[in-house]
């Protein structure tokens, strides 16, 4: 009698440890569910750098480019379309910085009246040049359609809309004028350039990292009133959502 109540006793006794264990294991599971789809919501891209190169398209022949970098910052908020809906769209503000290094500058001439590109001296290109760059910065925003798959995947398409805060050239090196004297300094272009910027934009990869892909759609100067260079920059790169 004694060894049957043991017996009884010890099959109760597993059947809670059994019961308790799907429980735990139940819970444990949707632990881990819960933590992943956090982690996927942890990139809704709502901080974005992108570090790209510009190309800058229509230059003049004869000038050459260097490698030119350039970054964009972005802070957006993110919509999404329903709670579960892979599909969101983002609104915010950002700025964007653009370089040029060449054998040129922009130069506003009174005899012209026209901004255009100046090539300098072979005989300073080659050793006596230690800094000459055209630097384009813009404070803009951002209207984004975004698409984010559960495993990571998301793919952007966007515009943005802006205001052009500095085209400027920086030069250092000897005279340009030949008379072998150190020059330091810095222009502002303010004749005859474009007031807004309009850029589209792409981004394609997976959670915090991507590829990013942009054009400016007009020119940086009011070439339909046949003043300025007529240059734009098309920029490739790498793109990083912080959170």
């Amino acid at each position: 009698m004694k060894l049957s109540k043991i017996i009884l006793i010890c099959i109760c006794f597993c059947s809670v440890l059994s019961v308790l264990s799907q429980e735990q294991s139940t819970n444990f599971s949707e632990a881990q569910l819960k933590l992943k789809k956090e982690a996927v919501e942890t990139f809704r891209d709502r901080l974005i750098v992108d570090v790209f190169h510009s190309f800058w398209m229509n230059v003049p022949t004869g000038v050459t480019h260097k490698f030119n970098p350039g970054f964009n910052v972005a802070v957006l908020w993110d919509f999404k379309a329903t709670k579960k809906s892979p599909i969101s769209f983002g609104l915010g503000v950002g700025c964007t910085y653009h370089t040029q290094f060449s054998n040129a500058q922009l130069r506003f001439g009174t005899e012209t009246g026209t901004t255009k590109y100046h090539i300098l001296p072979d005989v300073l290109q080659k050793d006596s040049v230690k800094l000459n760059r055209m630097t384009y910065i813009n404070c803009n925003i951002p209207l984004e359609f975004r698409y984010r798959h559960k495993n990571g995947f998301k793919f952007t398409v966007g515009v943005r809309l802006g205001l052009v805060a500095e085209i400027s050239q920086r030069y250092k090196g000897k005279n340009l004028e030949g008379n072998d004297t150190d020059e330091n300094y810095k222009y502002f272009l303010t004749t005859d350039r474009q007031k807004v910027n309009f850029d589209a934009y792409i981004r394609c990869g997976w959670k915090f990292v991507g590829v990013y892909y942009s054009y400016q759609v007009n020119k940086l100067f009011n070439v339909n009133e046949g003043k300025g260079a007529a240059v734009n920059p098309m920029s490739l790169g790498i793109s990083l959502s912080l959170f």
